[in-house]
């Protein structure tokens, strides 16, 4: 009997079926990743308003997918076109190999700086520029060129710096204390004051319908060397700024040194409460560590709070009289005493008094020293319960360790009305009322705003012709 067998190619064909998918798939892949447009993603790090005698733009590059392999800065002015040189610090992170394609590529970011303006371009014109940023990867999107993405900005350029002109003659300025300066500046100008070794002090309209005419409330901190150069800059928004000299005398100032005992009851009294108010801070290990880290950390840290909180103040002076001192008191500490703190009679920290100690009695009725609004009123560290008012301009007045509240944030005070009531709450070591004024968060010599005459002759008088 003959036999007869058929031979089955079912599996040869599955065979292929399956090799033509994977075939086709990767067919797919490798046109999705060739027309793909994933790009970077470009932002400016700073607001540029316009291009100046020398503008500095800064920008990152991200890229999630891919890594960054080109970025190209451009100016387009007319019918030129000027290349921009930027520093560049890029963060890549190496790709797998080109064969693996179906790999994830790294993330990578690029931090760039480049400067633009009249000083780096000598041929730039005055008028209108564009300014281009373009960023390319490595993908294989675009048909092998890259992923790439482009910014552009049209911007004016104006290389005329703002023009200063000093009004006020001639300034005396203690150390420690305050002065008023009256100046004009050329429309356009969009910030001018006062800058005092490293600090700046802005300038505000003397009446509203008088924009250009500015007075600049301004101090000479007490740490500052009185041979230290002020001088008032003004600047525009494309970034041209002048400066400026004024007549003015600084007289130096001496202040007082002080010694602060530490007993182990008064750090029991006051760490744990100020630590319950503050659980960011961690347990040092003992009670001395606690109370200099309050004592210093804390302490700098409220300062830095105390600058931020300068920025919420009104355009224009709420106040019109001299400042009131807490009746019926007595000084214990005055401005910028130098403080040694000793523990078991060792030398364990030093630190500057920023304000006035004023003792009454207890729980003595405390006044607001002069019309404005409350900032805030809360525990506030080293203060304990502490109020803060504004008296605009960026002056203000700081409220320290007081036994209970009687205004609200946002309230409006007038001069002489009752805020609260003194205490021992803080770093206090006895009731009494901590009295700071802060001028653009800059600690100031109270002193001055409680004297009527040097009120009328340093700020009046200069602004009567315009009241």
């Amino acid at each position: 009997m003959r036999r007869f067998y058929q031979r089955s190619d079912a599996g040869f064909g599955k065979g292929w079926v399956f090799i033509l998918l994977v075939f086709i798939a990767a067919i797919g892949i490798f046109g999705w990743k060739i027309s793909s447009h994933e790009a970077p993603v470009i932002q400016f790090s700073n607001h540029v308003k316009g291009i100046g005698k020398q503008t500095t733009i800064q920008f990152t590059v991200q890229d999630k997918e891919h890594s960054l392999k080109n970025v190209r800065v451009d100016l387009q002015q007319g019918n030129r076109s000027f290349s921009i040189p930027a520093v560049s610090e890029i963060h890549n992170i190496p790709s797998p190999p080109w064969w693996k394609f179906w790999a994830k590529r790294p993330a990578s970011s690029g931090d760039f700086k480049a400067q633009i303006g009249h000083q780096s371009l000598p041929d730039l014109k005055e008028g209108r520029a564009t300014l281009e940023v373009v960023a390319t990867n490595d993908s294989w999107g675009r048909f092998f060129r890259g992923g790439r993405s482009e910014l552009k900005l049209d911007l004016p350029v104006r290389f005329q710096a703002p023009q200063i002109d000093v009004l006020t003659t001639q300034v005396y300025v203690n150390q420690g204390g305050c002065d008023l300066v009256l100046f004009k500046v050329s429309p356009g100008t969009s910030e001018s004051g006062i800058q005092v070794g490293p600090y700046f002090f802005p300038s505000w309209p003397v009446k509203k319908s008088l924009p250009d005419t500015r007075m600049c409330l301004f101090a000479y901190p007490y740490n500052v060397d009185p041979k230290a150069s002020a001088h008032i800059v003004a600047r525009d928004e494309v970034g041209n700024q002048t400066v400026s000299g004024f007549s003015y005398k600084v007289f130096p100032q001496k202040f007082r040194d002080g010694k602060i005992n530490l007993s182990d009851s008064f750090m029991q009294r006051v760490v744990p409460a100020i630590l319950s108010h503050n659980p960011e801070m961690h347990d040092q290990g003992g009670l001395l560590k606690n109370y200099l880290m309050i004592n210093q950390h804390l302490r700098l840290i409220e300062s830095q709070l105390l600058v931020a909180y300068s920025q919420k103040t009104a355009p224009e002076f709420l106040w019109a009289q001299a400042f009131l001192r807490f009746p019926n008191s007595k000084v214990e500490a005055h401005f910028a005493d130098y403080r040694t703190y000793l523990y078991n009679g060792q030398v364990v920290d030093h630190e500057t008094h920023l304000g006035y100690d004023l003792a009454s009695t207890a729980h003595s009725p405390v006044p607001a020293a002069d019309d404005g609004v409350v900032v805030f009123a809360h525990y506030f560290g080293i203060y304990g319960n502490a109020i803060l008012i504004d008296h605009g301009c960026g002056l203000q007045t700081l409220y320290g360790h007081l036994s209970s509240f009687a205004v609200k944030p946002g309230e409006h005070v007038t001069r002489g009305q009752m805020i609260g009531h003194s205490g021992e709450t803080g770093l206090a070591g006895g009731d009494h009322l901590h009295f700071s004024v802060l001028l653009d968060g800059v600690f100031v010599d109270p002193i001055e705003w409680w004297d009527p005459h040097w009120i009328k002759d340093r700020i009046e008088a200069k602004l009567a012709p315009y009241r």
